[in-house]
């Protein structure tokens, strides 16, 4: 039940951004000795809920598909890619570590850089799409914790539109690593799975309308960083020890 009200936090608090919270997810997962091996799969699903819900609030808006096309365009396969990759528990844990030491990185310092807008090309788009592509599909994450700070640094649009973009961007890296990783579904407790996708579709729901008029940003941030970076040095203890 704990599980559960946390992850409709969660939800509600990055649905507001255009983002699913794959990386909170598994963290949280981590923590509630989820088996590790599903966790890739069922923090994509719950991506997925959420994306959608947030992709549904953009349809009355002039959607930016100029930005979003280039990166899809290599993130999808390498997403399906990435999903298909057979890695040993330590592996896992030692790949998942990284992204999330990275992760918090990410949501820490991306602010503090700014280029040009006319600095961006297509080849940028390309290569960011497929390396967060791949991760998306390795570790279950949606690459959107990555690409926001990207696209504020190059100033992409306004933050509606980074968030819109961010959002496509998820669902379909979300939807290409859940293709590939089909063959963990029979390993998957549904039950459990149902009340996760319940709670976060709920939070997403909420987390759209009330664009954290109450909550502070800053203090809701710096407590994701904590949590996110907490497990990935535990992820990395772990992995070390076993070596």
């Amino acid at each position: 039940m704990t599980l559960t009200i946390l992850f409709l936090i969660v939800a509600i608090l990055y649905s507001t951004i255009g983002l699913g919270g794959g990386s909170t997810y598994i963290a949280l997962m981590f923590l509630w000795h989820v088996p590790i091996e599903t966790l890739p799969t069922l923090a994509l699903l719950c991506n997925l809920s959420v994306v959608s819900i947030n992709l549904l609030r953009y349809t009355k808006k002039s959607f930016p598909t100029t930005t979003l096309l280039p990166l899809i365009s290599t993130s999808i396969p390498m997403a399906y890619m990435g999903g298909q990759m057979s890695l040993s528990t330590t592996g896992f844990q030692g790949l998942l570590g990284v992204v999330l030491l990275f992760s918090g990185l990410s949501m820490s310092i991306g602010k503090h850089f700014q280029l040009t807008h006319d600095s961006w090309t297509w080849v940028h788009s390309m290569v960011i799409g497929s390396v967060l592509g791949f991760i998306a599909g390795c570790v279950g994450i949606g690459g959107g914790i990555f690409l926001i700070p990207i696209l504020h640094a190059y100033r992409m649009g306004t933050p509606s539109e980074i968030a819109q973009v961010t959002s496509g961007f998820i669902f379909c890296n979300s939807l290409a690593g859940l293709m590939g990783h089909a063959s963990i579904f029979p390993q998957i407790s549904w039950l459990t799975y149902g009340s996760l996708n319940i709670a976060v579709i709920l939070g997403a729901i909420i987390g759209t309308q009330l664009h954290l008029r109450i909550l502070k940003r800053q203090q809701v941030r710096w407590i994701t960083i904590f949590l996110i970076e907490f497990v990935a040095f535990r992820m990395l203890w772990l992995t070390w020890s076993n070596y």
